[in-house]
């Protein structure tokens, strides 16, 4: 810790605060130790870890996946999702509500990113709760607690990179993600419905029939097929994670072209553009958050931490209850992708070899503590995004989220205390022993 602290730890928080990003201050205060702290590892260790973090086989879905998901945002298909889902579910009581919710997990199944199933939910469900009498900071509340689920449903990005990194089945992570992603989907929704009979809040929308909701599905359905695609095609051992994404790419461009025929050469060469930032965007961060892990792992930093959680309490349930308010506290600050990289192979031995957690299990949980974290008032970053839609203060917005993030809380402590909340499904395809 001596070295630690004043020659990583505090470069990497000085370079945050001076709003360097995050992949720069990690390789910057790497570099930094290596170079100044008088440490034994040897310095081409910085160049050799950051390619051999990026030359993983089950990295290559990222890039697929990423494609398809701004593929499928090119070809127009927000409005479609959203009247499909509106159909679906928007004539029970809470209906606008419900349809946000049901909306994030199909968006989810596109973006993969909650802050992206926000941006691109946020301005079409908010205004239209605010006109259905919904309060302005519980309709970006209720946005913001659904957009959790975006980062949990297949394709989810983030899972695909924490398998990569941690070396954890990539296939185990996108379907052990499913059930929790159902949980609170189902939570959220129930809630809904209580308080709209109970306040009143939202209008009532008439049930339009079945022709209608078919008529719907037929236009959306081609898309929504996108997940169940990715599921069944791993759940059944088809294809790989990687595979996957080469064919959720392939089904995209046909889809586009030919079928709702709005894919032009200008957005496509627009999604590759993007892709390619995106795709290096995340890779920088892995390669350079690889470079930290390895130095704090050499000097038993997780280690370290494990003796100082044990030395409060040895009981595991409280452990779990350190670990999750470590989520919630770093999870404010930073995004839930960055931290789960910092994070992750620092808390792996803790979770895995300290509290006895099953890698896949470890995997869900990371990832869905990040995301309460980014949630969680005061400062998480999804309700700086739906704050500003509905025309509200931050405050306000904050004080209306509690109650749903009191119930993924909920669903987070199932996962890790119930390891079949997270590998009941993997287990059930053969994936788990």
């Amino acid at each position: 810790m001596d070295l630690i602290l004043p020659y990583l730890a505090l470069p990497f928080a000085i370079l945050l605060l001076l709003n360097v990003p995050v992949a720069f201050s990690l390789v910057l205060a790497s570099a930094f130790f290596l170079t100044f702290s008088g440490t034994r590892i040897p310095g081409m260790m910085l160049a050799n870890d950051m390619f051999g973090a990026i030359d993983s086989i089950s990295l290559l879905a990222l890039p697929t996946f990423v494609l398809a998901g701004e593929l499928l945002n090119r070809c127009n298909l927000t409005e479609k999702l959203t009247t499909l889902a509106l159909k679906l579910v928007g004539w029970i009581p809470g209906g606008l509500a419900h349809v946000s919710v049901v909306a994030a997990i199909f968006f989810g199944g596109i973006n993969g990113s909650a802050i992206a199933d926000a941006a691109s939910i946020g301005p079409i469900m908010i205004p239209g709760m605010v006109r259905g009498r919904y309060p302005r900071e519980m309709a970006a509340a209720i946005v913001a607690a659904a957009a959790v689920i975006g980062a949990i449903v297949p394709p989810s990005i983030p899972l695909v990179i924490i398998g990569g990194q941690l070396q954890i089945s990539v296939s185990g992570l996108l379907i052990g993600g499913v059930v929790p992603a159902l949980l609170i989907a189902i939570l959220l929704m129930l809630v809904c419905f209580i308080g709209a009979i109970w306040r009143g809040y939202g209008q009532v929308h008439r049930f339009e029939g079945v022709k209608s909701l078919l008529a719907s599905l037929l236009d959306a359905g081609p898309a929504v097929i996108i997940p169940v695609l990715i599921l069944g095609g791993l759940m059944f051992g088809i294809f790989s994670p990687t595979e996957a994404g080469t064919v959720t790419v392939l089904y995209t461009l046909a889809i586009g072209a030919f079928y709702y025929r709005t894919l032009t050469f200008e957005r496509f060469s627009a999604a590759l553009t993007a892709t390619v930032r995106v795709t290096a965007n995340s890779l920088l961060i892995v390669a350079a958050a690889v470079v930290f892990g390895h130095i704090v792992a050499y000097y038993r930093l997780p280690q370290m931490v494990l003796t100082a959680m044990t030395s409060l309490t040895t009981d595991r349930s409280m452990l779990i209850l350190l670990v999750i308010a470590l989520f919630i506290i770093v999870g404010m600050f930073m995004d839930a992708v960055a931290n789960m990289i910092i994070l992750g192979p620092l808390l792996m031995p803790i979770c895995v070899d300290g509290l006895g957690m099953h890698p896949i299990q470890y995997g869900i949980f990371l990832m869905v503590g990040l995301l309460l974290g980014i949630l969680h008032p005061p400062i998480g970053l999804i309700l700086f995004v739906v704050a500003p839609i509905a025309k509200v203060s931050l405050e306000r917005v904050a004080v209306a989220v509690l109650p749903f993030l009191a119930l993924e809380m909920m669903v987070l402590v199932a996962i890790a205390f119930i390891p079949e909340v997270s590998l009941g499904l993997p287990r059930a395809v053969g994936l788990v022993r």
